[in-house]
């Protein structure tokens, strides 16, 4: 009788799952980082608008309570103190007005808006609106000034005008192109169609020889302004005019700047006529022009 023998089982290592093990896991590693690429990730949104941001941070700042006039001192104008958010206030932007007290406003300024430090005169600088507005080599000087003189308060601050120096029997053009800085002590210019202040003063920004020309005539009459356009750069035809030619203008078709040869007087009786010899022709005349002698013709 043959025996069978049974089939042993065989025995396993306990080192034989572990391929298993390591290959499961790698799986699941795997998947879980698949999954974990297509799950969207949700986080805290950060504003990035820095309104929000700081709208915790404000600073103290004067503004002017009412519009300032150009050439106003820094310490007479009326203030008062708001609240601006840090990134609202212009750079430049005054935050105390203790070192500047000194200064003077080189333009208008508008009401509750922050003080610029560029638009004020340095601290001890000895300088004010006129002073700012003097180029090197240029000087500033004043005349007297009434409502025939200055055009009715036109020539303002800013204005362009001619200075002519009139006298008795002559008129000459002294200045041209003058550019008048100030009037009455403001240098805000004149705007707008309603009828300006006349000044009793300008003061005119002039070369050095134009100083010298205009404080000249001052004592020998009268000075009068003749106002400019703002875009005529043209000089005078003629820088003279005499009584002699306003006489001569317009008679018998005659040009006002014909020469006078000669100038004769004749008695009719008791009375005396005096002609000048324009041209080729006797002109009755009651002024004797410079550098004439009477011939009398009795």
């Amino acid at each position: 009788m043959v025996s069978r023998r049974l089939p042993v089982p065989l025995r396993r290592s306990r080192f034989s799952t572990l391929p298993v093990v390591v290959t499961c896991f790698a799986g699941g590693l795997f998947l879980g980082t698949l999954l974990m690429l297509k799950t969207p990730v949700f986080q805290t949104k950060i504003s990035s608008d820095p309104a929000s941001a700081r709208k915790s941070e404000t600073v103290n700042v004067p503004v002017p309570v009412r519009p300032v006039a150009a050439g106003t001192p820094l310490k007479q104008i009326a203030l008062k103190f708001v609240a601006f958010p840090v990134e609202q206030v212009p750079v430049g932007a005054l935050l105390n007005t203790i070192d500047q007290a000194d200064a003077v406003a080189l333009v208008a300024l508008p009401a509750e808006q922050p003080l610029l430090a560029v638009n004020f005169s340095g601290p001890g600088a000895g300088t004010n609106a006129v002073i700012e507005r003097i180029p090197p080599g240029m000087r500033a000087m004043t005349v007297k000034v009434d409502a025939t003189s200055a055009v009715e308060g036109w020539a303002g601050s800013g204005s362009i005008v001619d200075l002519l120096l009139v006298e008795k029997n002559r008129t000459s053009v002294i200045a041209e192109g003058v550019k008048i800085l100030s009037a009455e002590r403001t240098v805000s210019p004149v705007e707008g169609n309603a009828a300006p202040n006349v000044p009793s003063t300008v003061t005119l920004l002039v070369t050095q020889e134009q100083c010298l020309a205009i404080n000249t005539a001052i004592p020998l009459g009268r000075i009068a302004f003749a106002l400019r356009g703002s875009s005529d750069p043209d000089n005078w035809e003629r820088s003279v005019f005499t009584s002699s030619n306003l006489k001569l203008a317009g008679r018998d078709g005659e040009p006002s700047d014909i020469k006078v040869r000669g100038v004769i007087t004749m008695r009719e009786g008791e009375a005396e006529r005096a002609f000048a010899l324009a041209g080729d022709k006797w002109i009755p005349t009651d002024v004797v022009p410079d550098g004439f002698r009477l011939a009398a013709r009795h």
